[in-house]
């Protein structure tokens, strides 16, 4: 460490310190710039040297304070996460929690307004009927009728949401999930612009 750097501060007094175009003047080419140029000691010059007992000492010192503030680790006391037979792993888990960001403010079928945010979507079954199911933390923001199908909409993994543009008044989402894959469309909610 010390040597690299030694080099790298004798590479750079050499490259801070002016080149003069030789004047015939004795030496010439590289010889003559070593020579005019300082050593690396004159890098340190003023500042005290540290023998190896003052830095070990120094270097023992900070060892002890870092390990003043640190907590003791203790041993996890319960029932592991995948001791149970009927959770899957962790990656299944979040995997299921799906988000979507919707950029723009939906209308939903019965009239209900799904504004700009981030939604975590739940799909249900139920009664032979599928839905989408919008929620901002606990709070259930719309429910969605989709379409079920069979189709995997090309996309590589099992859990999946999409939000696309379909056309000028609707956006796409599709939905997967272990249990079943749906489709719905969404109306955009047009924006009244104030004319005056």
């Amino acid at each position: 460490m010390k040597k690299i750097l030694i080099i790298t501060l004798f590479i750079l007094g050499s490259l801070a310190r002016p080149v003069f175009a030789d004047d015939g003047g004795g030496s010439d080419g590289i010889e003559g710039m070593m020579d005019s140029t300082s050593t690396v000691e004159d890098a340190f010059v003023g500042q005290k040297k540290v023998t190896d007992e003052t830095f070990q000492s120094t270097l023992n010192a900070v060892k002890a304070q870092q390990g003043k503030g640190k907590r003791q680790i203790r041993p996890f006391v319960g029932k592991d996460y995948n001791d149970d037979s009927n959770s899957g792993s962790l990656s299944e888990v979040t995997a299921k929690n799906l988000l979507l960001g919707v950029p723009v403010v939906l209308e939903n079928g019965d009239g209900t307004e799904i504004p700009i945010g981030h939604y975590k979507i739940v799909g249900e079954k139920k009664d032979d009927k599928v839905f989408l199911d919008f929620y901002q933390s606990y709070t259930l923001v719309a429910r969605v009728p989709a379409i079920e199908t069979t189709s995997d909409f090309n996309e590589p993994g099992m859990y999946f949401i999409k939000l696309t543009p379909y056309n000028e008044q609707r956006v796409k989402i599709i939905y997967g999930s272990m249990n079943f894959n749906a489709y719905t469309f969404i109306k955009i909610k047009e924006e009244i612009s104030d004319q005056n």
